[in-house]
């Protein structure tokens, strides 16, 4: 069995660790407190407590763990994703720091010195010599608990992590395919989060079944853009990480991204619950400021989000631009 460690105990963590132990590894998830460990002990993830419990999940509070594992998963926000990296560099032994993949499971992108840095960027700055792996794709946290099938990407330029990752889902319900873009599969991961937010939002202000189309398709072409523009391959959009997440993160309310645009739409205050996309937002935005890309979406999210902009008024202006060539 692949010892794995997964840093974070909510509902994506607990989720992962479900289908790891359905696979070919034995996880433990490393969480803050120990009234988490106790939960996830009886089977139960406090984020998905309407779900009947499943078999005790292994769980600890001690960070000597990451000192001794196959594989690590980092399965917290992505503001929280720095702090653990922080906590691998200073538990890990130099065999764990350049033989133990690092798989990075949070969607958005971080400041850090001004610099918008998206996940595999992170990583690699402060675990340079680690090999690194995102994972990303189509997936409600509730339906893996479940054990209801789903398909994920794992990307990295190393190709024995991807077929370590590979090897330990192999047999659970998530099915794993390969993919050598990280880059372009972290921008999906990213961008689709800030689109499913306008859908949301469009939604909310009752524009109706087309505009969200509309939104769907020209946030798809935003995101080509931009992966183009950073180097990565415009084609991963198209795949699990870009299409196929956008699509279910647009479907409906399920989405928490999507809840937090219809919030919006309505005039409502939005849930406090974790929205990915109002957090990444501001650094995409720059990203594609940076890399002289246009994103008129993104930047509609960003002035409603950040800036006090009325989403009436960014409507109109996004409807008053000038219609190109698709």
């Amino acid at each position: 069995m692949i010892r794995t460690t997964i840093i974070g105990g909510g509902s994506w963590g607990t989720a992962l660790a479900h289908a790891l132990r359905c696979g070919s590894a034995a996880p433990t998830l490393l969480v803050r407190d120990q009234a988490t460990a106790d939960m996830l002990a009886s089977g139960r993830c406090r984020q998905l407590a309407d779900l009947p419990p499943l078999d005790p999940f292994d769980a600890t509070t001690d960070p000597a763990m990451l000192s001794d594992t196959d594989m690590i998963l980092v399965v917290v926000p992505v503001a929280a994703t720095a702090a653990a990296l922080q906590l691998i560099a200073a538990h890990a032994t130099p065999m764990t720091t350049t033989q133990t993949p690092v798989v990075l499971c949070a969607k958005g992108l971080v400041m850090e010195s001004g610099t918008p840095l998206l996940m595999p960027e992170l990583a690699g700055q402060m675990l340079p010599a680690t090999p690194h792996v995102i994972l990303s794709g189509p997936t409600f946290a509730d339906e893996v608990m479940r054990g209801l099938p789903a398909a994920i990407t794992a990307a990295s330029r190393d190709e024995q992590a991807i077929a370590a990752i590979q090897q330990a889902f192999s047999g659970s319900h998530l099915r794993v395919y390969a993919n050598h873009d990280p880059t372009g599969v972290a921008i999906g991961g990213a961008m689709k989060n800030v689109i499913a937010i306008a859908a949301g939002c469009a939604a909310g202000l009752g524009l109706g079944d087309n505009a969200r189309a509309a939104l769907i398709t020209r946030g798809l072409a935003e995101m080509a853009r931009l992966a183009a523009a950073a180097g990565a391959k415009p084609d991963t959009i198209y795949g699990l990480s870009g299409a196929g997440d956008l699509a279910l993160s647009c479907a409906g309310p399920h989405s928490r991204n999507m809840a937090y645009g219809l919030a919006l739409g309505r005039g409502e205050t939005p849930s406090a619950e974790l929205a990915e996309g109002r957090h990444s937002v501001a650094a995409l935005a720059a990203r594609g400021h940076e890399l002289g890309v246009d994103l008129p979406i993104t930047a509609g999210v960003d002035s409603v989000v950040n800036q006090g902009a009325g989403l009436h008024a960014v409507v109109a202006g996004l409807l008053a631009r000038r219609a190109g060539i698709e």
